[in-house]
C-alpha cells in the first residue's frame, strides 16, 4: 500500500499521467448493468432499446466490468436514471446535461 502511494507520487511529480482513451462501444447492456461516463456511473434499472444505447454511447457512456475496476465513481440517483430513460429525445439532452453538471456529494462516491 505504501509502495502504491509512492508510485502515484512519482507519476504525479514527473507528469506521467495522461487521459484514458474512450473504449469502443460494446453491445447493448442487459437490464441491471452499470454504465460509466468519466467519474459517473448509473445502473440501468429500466430496460433500454438499441436507439437509447446508441444515443448513450454517442455521448460517451460505456459498459465496464465493475468487478475488476478499482476506480471510484459518483453514483447517479435512481430517480434521475429513470427520468432519463423514460424521456423523449428532446428532454433527454437537457436531463443528461443536468446529470453531468450536477455537483455530487462525496457520500455518493463508490
Amino acid at each position: 500500500m505504501l509502495i502504491d502511494v509512492i508510485k502515484n507520487g512519482f507519476r504525479t511529480i514527473f507528469r506521467m499521467r495522461h487521459e484514458r482513451e474512450l473504449p469502443p462501444p460494446g453491445p447493448k447492456p442487459a437490464f441491471g448493468s452499470t454504465v460509466v461516463y468519466k467519474r459517473l456511473k448509473m445502473q440501468l434499472i429500466v430496460p433500454i432499446d438499441y436507439e437509447q444505447w446508441e444515443w448513450l454511447t454517442g455521448k460517451g457512456w460505456r459498459t465496464l466490468d465493475m468487478r475488476a475496476n478499482r476506480r471510484r465513481y459518483f453514483k447517479v440517483p435512481r430517480k434521475a436514471v429513470t427520468r432519463l430513460l423514460h424521456a423523449n429525445e428532446t428532454e433527454r439532452e437537457v436531463l443528461l446535461l443536468q446529470i453531468i453538471e450536477h455537483r455530487y456529494d462525496r457520500s455518493r462516491l463508490h
